[in-house]
Formats: structure tokens, sequence, C-alpha cells
């Protein structure tokens, strides 16, 4: 579901302007610019707002503007006049982290120098009228200052030393014996023999949660940060969330006293509070608080970033809960995304509302949701116990395959809550959901429940699912692939809407994955048959299309088009010898689609035990005689996908081997750095997997997601200090500030609260860095409150739709 724009054209005035003796121009109307963000950079539009009065530099010396001035973030040179020393300038990078900074003026020393070497001719002194001028000034000053101060303002603040990440570049790709240990984590958070002495007693969370809160707004004071308002969102948070709701008002009202101005970042807190009015069922400050959020929200930026997508689940959550449905539906159509940025905003935000922070079970890399925004609305609602409103919100999505993968989700979630709590997981307790769907999303449903089931040992209650799934489609036919006919039906087809087979096509695919998940080769393949041919029936083959394109270049060709059109004038031949080959055209593009289509739904299925069958229906593909069968899917990426899925099965890698003569396609961009990475990550080298993260040319929010995968590969390992270097390592400064998060909400729930602890008092990262680590922790502290400590899940669910 991508949002669109709803904007209309203007309505031209009935009403016109009174004639007068000479005809006067009408006032020039100038159009604001829309400001627009893009993926790889979700504060963008912050950092917009930031740089709006610095003096850009240009990319090459002009006349008058020779003085060469580097960038001390990303080591961009610019032009400018000399006269910017000690002025701030914009870099003209515009990927750069810090694009506005302060020009040093080399000759202030000297000019300094200079007037102090001049001579001074002897007059009356006028010590004792300076002396009374400067102390007036001084009170005065002093006075203004304590009335009028800001603290985040303060001029007082130190400069941080960061050498960890200065320094990062150097020691990311030492040899293992030379590379400096940065970590307090270092030992899985066991001190050394000659630190034992040192040992502290255990601290209270109480007294470590109120330590981490003061240092929230200490460090937001810091100049460093990367910016004061999000800085204060962060800690009005973490009040909020801590159960302090006059802590969280007065770091509320903070964000207004900084720059630049973010009225909408106020939201984040004010959800936290509300929920909290929700359950203690405090009528008149939820009122209240959701009357701020509906003004605040007219201020959302419609391309705010991260920012926007980071808020609209969560405030829809929240106004679901709070009865304002609507409101929540208006929301989300305005700025749903599909997009990586979306996607990546989308499972941070489950994870900081659900307390799921297991991002190795929780991301798919492969497969991306299509409305990702509804989805974690859905999960947040039954993180706080609103499982039918959950429901009703998943069914409201218009698109089937949207609803769909929503219903679903929460199925998922309502079996993880009774398995979690040792209870049997019955069809009963997800068949509300059946009247939402269709029969072919019924299927699906079901059928991923029975995968996950099986992944969790739940066998008999896996084949229960599958049962059911199957049962929705006994009164479905099974699509067959599209033919093309005569050059009169070519001329006049109209191909099937593809979505619904989309969706069939998955059902099929996941019923096809819990057959051979649940030892059933022979329906597995069956079913997996039914996937493809319902991918082919949404456009017909490049082999079939390329053979038509053929047959219009005859010379003949004319008097064939004539004779099964019935055309009688040159003019209409013509016209439909354009028309069919405008026809042919757009089958090519569908056709190719078809194959991409192919190619991922075969990857899907070639991750799990069906690689041999997968492999098999490839290379009969490839000579098959008729041409609407016929798939060119050895030239894809897909032999290699089912190389690497299935490194053990030797028998498989020789056959592929030698039915290509070595000769294979390369891994996907995508899957080649996951491969790269995680194979680092696996040998202890978490700072060489950072580093090939940073020089990939793949998009910000995609490398997030990963980053994130891998980041739960090491926790779910219990390799917190080497967690800790990967995160030290990583380039992107948001990225950091999320991961940091996630750790120190990990760190508390698993009862590493000293060792996280450690690592956010130190200076190895950012004011705002810190900051977002502190929130992870009075969130995980929160956590560990509610239920006892127990470290996160290693056992990896099957994948999530």
């Amino acid at each position: 579901m991508t949002a669109k724009s709803s904007a209309k054209k203007p309505v031209a005035s009935s009403k016109q302007p009174a004639k007068t003796g000479a005809a006067s121009p009408g006032p020039t109307v100038t159009r604001k610019r829309r400001e627009t963000v893009s993926d790889d950079d979700p504060f963008e539009l912050e950092r917009q707002q930031q740089s709006s009065k610095a003096i850009p530099l240009l990319r090459k010396p002009v006349k008058n503007k020779m003085f060469r001035v580097v960038c001390p973030m990303c080591d961009t040179a610019g032009f400018a006049s000399p006269k910017v020393a000690g002025k701030e300038v914009k870099c003209r990078n515009a990927e750069c982290l810090a694009p506005v900074f302060l020009v040093p003026d080399t000759t202030a020393a000297e000019r300094k120098s200079a007037e102090e070497k001049k001579p001074v001719t002897k007059q009356n002194s006028k010590l004792p009228l300076i002396t009374a001028i400067v102390l007036s000034v001084a009170v005065i000053g002093g006075a203004t200052w304590f009335l009028t101060r800001v603290p985040d303002g303060s001029e007082l603040a130190k400069p941080f030393e960061v050498p960890a990440i200065t320094n990062q570049s150097k020691n990311s790709m030492l040899p293992d014996k030379n590379k400096q240990v940065v970590n307090p984590l270092a030992n899985n958070g066991q001190q050394t023999q000659n630190t034992s002495k040192n040992e502290k007693k255990p601290v209270s969370p109480e007294v470590v949660q109120k330590a981490a809160l003061e240092s929230m707004v200490e460090l937001s004071r810091a100049r460093e940060n990367r910016s004061k308002p999000f800085s204060r969102r962060l800690a009005a948070e973490a009040y909020a969330i801590s159960g302090d709701l006059a802590g969280s008002r007065e770091q509320i009202a903070r964000i207004d006293a900084v720059d630049p101005p973010l009225p909408f970042y106020k939201i984040f807190p004010l959800i936290e509070i509300g929920w909290i009015q929700l359950n203690e069922k405090d009528t008149a400050g939820l009122k209240q608080t959701l009357d701020e959020t509906v003004e605040l929200s007219n201020k959302i930026p419609p391309y705010g970033g991260r920012d926007t997508l980071d808020l609209i689940s969560r405030l829809a959550a929240f106004w679901i809960a709070a009865g304002n449905e609507a409101a929540a539906e208006d929301l989300i159509s305005k700025h749903q995304a599909e997009n990586s940025l979306a996607q990546l905003s989308a499972y941070l935000q489950i994870a900081h509302e659900t307390n799921h922070y297991n991002f190795e079970s929780l991301i798919d890399l492969h497969r991306r949701w299509n409305a990702p925004q509804s989805v974690a609305t859905t999960l947040i609602l039954i993180s706080h116990d609103y499982d039918e409103a959950a429901l009703n919100w998943a069914a409201l999505a218009p698109e089937a395959i949207d609803r769909t993968e929503a219903v679903t989700q929460w199925a998922l979630a309502v079996l993880e809550q009774v398995i979690s709590q040792n209870k049997k997981p019955e069809i009963s307790l997800i068949q509300p959901a059946e009247m939402k769907l269709s029969a072919t999303g019924n299927a699906l449903m079901y059928a991923r429940c029975a995968r996950e089931l099986a992944a969790r040992k739940q066998t008999d209650s896996a084949k229960a699912f599958l049962v059911k799934s199957k049962s929705f489609l006994e009164n479905v036919p099974v699509p067959s692939p599209l033919k093309l006919g005569s050059l009169k039906e070519v001329y006049n087809l109209k191909l099937p809407e593809s979505s619904p087979l989309e969706l069939t096509s998955q059902a099929y695919l996941q019923i096809a994955c819990a057959e051979i998940e649940l030892g059933e080769q022979a329906d597995a393949n069956r079913f997996l048959k039914n996937a493809v041919q319902a991918i082919q029936a949404t456009a017909p083959s490049l082999a079939e299309v390329q053979s038509k394109q053929n047959e219009s270049s005859n010379f003949n060709f004319k008097d064939q088009i004539r004779n099964e059109l019935n055309l009688d004038s040159n003019d209409r031949i013509n016209r439909a010898i354009r028309d069919y080959r405008k026809q042919l055209n757009s089958l090519k593009t569908a056709a190719e689609n078809r194959t991409t289509l192919l190619v991922n739904l075969l990857s899907q299925a070639a991750r799990t035990e069906l690689a041999a069958s997968v492999w098999n229906f490839a290379s009969e593909s490839q000579q098959a005689a008729e041409l609407n069968l016929k798939e060119s899917l050895l030239e894809s990426s897909l032999p290699a996908t089912i190389l690497e899925a299935n490194q053990k099965n030797t028998d498989l890698t020789a056959q592929i081997k030698k039915a290509l003569n070595d000769k294979i396609p390369p891994l996907k961009k995508e899957d080649l750095l996951v491969q790269q990475t995680l194979s680092l990550v696996k040998n202890n080298k978490p700072e060489q997997a950072a580093h090939e993260i940073n020089q990939s040319d793949l998009k910000k929010p995609w490398k997030g997601q990963l980053s994130l995968k891998l980041l739960s590969v090491l926790v779910n390992e219990s390799k917190f200090d080497q967690a800790i270097q990967f995160v030290t390592a990583t380039k992107d400064q948001v990225l950091r500030e999320d991961m940091l998060n996630s750790i120190g909400a990990i760190a508390a729930m698993q009862n590493k609260v000293a060792e996280v602890t450690a690592i956010l008092e130190s200076n190895g990262y950012t004011p705002t860095e810190r900051i977002s680590g502190y929130l992870g922790l009075v969130s995980g502290l929160q956590i560990a409150k509610a239920r006892p400590a127990s470290p996160e899940p290693t056992q990896k669910p099957a994948d999530k739709l």
C-alpha cells in the first residue's frame, strides 16, 4: 500500500478582475519548493533547517572565491571567499553527516599578536573607569543569563573525545594480535583477574535507572549532539517509560527551547504517557494527551524520512486503542510507504514497542512487507493486549495482499503468546481471522502458522493447521500457464490482474514449505508446481513473446495481419501493425516481470529442503518444448542461490556445477553481502563485517536491516564484546544509535546492566548515541521489572511472510 499524492489541480476562479484603462499584470505567485527526504538520509529535513543560514561552498574556485576549505567530517574540499574564516559554512557533499561547520580563523592569533606589539602612548590611566564599567556589565550580564538561560545553549559544555570512532579506520583492519581491545564488555562482561579486586557491589535497578535518566538530561545539553531536539525527545520518552510523567512533561517542554523547531517530536513521549493513562484508566488525563497528539499531528512533515515513519505506526496504535480509529486510518494511508526505509523503520518500532529485539528472527532480508507501517501497528496493538482491535485494524487494509500479511502477522503473534505461556495452540485461537480474508488468504495464513509450529516442534498442531490450510483451496482451481494464441488473440489480449495470482502463488508456496518441513516430499513438490503455475499465469514467457516478435518482422506479415483482422485499407493495416508491435512490447515487459517473480519465488523455496526440486524445475524449464513453459532460470541468480543455501549438499552442488560447466551467474549484490558479512561474524571478525557494509553501495536502509540482523547473531551467542566492536566500526551514525538502543535493552533484560553502563558512561560514543543507549537501558529495566530476566531465544522461527 504505497502512499499516493492527493494533491489536486486548483480550480480556476469564475470571478474576473475589473477592467482598467491599461492591463496590469497579475501578482506573481512563488510556489514553495517541496522538501523531500531521501531513503539514505532519514534526518535530512532537520539537517536542511540547520544549514539554511550557512555559507555554501563551491565545487570549483572562481574569482574572489579561491579560498580552499576542507570539511572536517567527510574531507570534501570546497571554495569560498577568504572572508568565511571564523564563520559557518555548508559542505558541498549532500550526504555529509555534519554539513555545517565553523571555518577556523588562522589569522586571529597573528592579528592579536600584532596588536599587542603596537606602541602604547603614555596617557592618563583610565583603569578605575574601565574597572567600574566591566563590573557593571558583568553584573547585568550575569543577571540576564540567570533569568534567560537555556541549558542546551550552554557554552561551558566540553567537547567529547571519541578515539574509538576516530581511530576506527586504522584499528578495524589490524591483525588480531595487534588489535586494541576498546570494549568494556570484553570476556562477555567478566572482568580479568587483575581487576577483580575493584569489583563493585551490584547496584539496584532503581539506582541505575535514576542515574541513566540524569545522564540523558546532562548529555542533552552537550554541544556535540547530532540533534538536540532528538536528544530531548529520547529523554522525555525515557522518563515516561519509567513512569515519571512530570519529568517527561518537563523534557517535552525543552523540545521547544532548542533548535531547529520540531514540535511534532513531542508526540513520541506523549504516546508513552497515553499508554500509561490507558492502563490506569485516567480518563481526564487521556483526553488531554489525545487532544495534544491530534493537534501536533498536523505538524508531522509529509516527507520527514525516518522521523515520520517511526512515528505513524506508534501514533496510529495509540489512537486506535484510545478509540480514534478513523484518524489512525487517515494517518497511515497518508504516510504509508513500501521502500527499504519504511521496512527498517517498521522493524525498529516493532522491537521498541513489543520488546522483541531479536532481529535475527524478526527481519527477513529476502522479502518485504507491502504495508510495513500497517503491520507494525497491528503488532504494537497486540503487545498492549488489544488483540481484537488489532485484528479489526489488520482487516481494514484495502488491498488483499496487504490485508493478508497483516492478519497473518496477527495470527502468528497470537500463537506466540500462547506458546510462551506453555499452552497448546488451537485452531480456535485464530479462527476469528477467517472472516477477514478470502479463501486464498486463509490458506496462506494457516500454512504460515503451520510452518511456525513445525519450527517450534509442535508437530501435531502443525499438521492440524496444514490440513486446515489445504481445505480452503479444495474448490479453488489451480491457475494454468498463460499461452499466446493466434495473431488476433494476441492483438486483443488483456493480461489478468497480477496481485491475486501472486497471492495464490504465495499460498501454494507456504503449503509446499510446510509439507517438506513435516516430511511430505511428494505433496511438497505438487504444491510447489502449483505455485509456479500461478506465476506463469500472470504473463507469457519471454521465449513465446520473442517468437511472436520475430514473426512480426516477416515480409508477409502485412498480408497476415490484414487477413486476420479483416482490414480493407493501408492506413488501417499500418495502424494495426503499430498497435500489434506495441502490444508485444508490453507483453515483453510483463514476461520479464514473470521471470523476476519466478526467480524470487523459487529462491524462497531453495532456502528450504525443496532445493533439489527447485533445481529440477529450473533445468527442465530451460529445455521445455512448449514455448509458454520455457524459462531462462539458469541464466539468473537462482543457481547461485541454491548453491549458497545448500552448501552441505555435495551431490546437488556437483550436479549444478557440472550442468553449468562451473559458469554460474553470481548472486544478487544483497545476497553476496549477506554471505560475506555473516561469514566474517561467524569467524569472530565483526569489525571487518562492519567495514564491508560501510563500503557497500547498496541502500543505507537495507544495510541497516542487515546490520541489525548481524547484531542479533552476535548477541544471541552472548558475544557482547564483539557486538560492541561491530557497533563501533559501523560508519552510519544514526544506525549506531539504533544498535546501542537495542544493546541497552537486551543487556538489561539479560542482567548485564553493569557491563552496558560502563560502555555508556565512557566517552567512546557521541552524546546522542549514548542517550539512545540509555533509552534502551531504561526500557529494558522496565521489561525486566515486569517479568523475570531471561536470555533472548536462540531458536530461529521460520521466516516471516
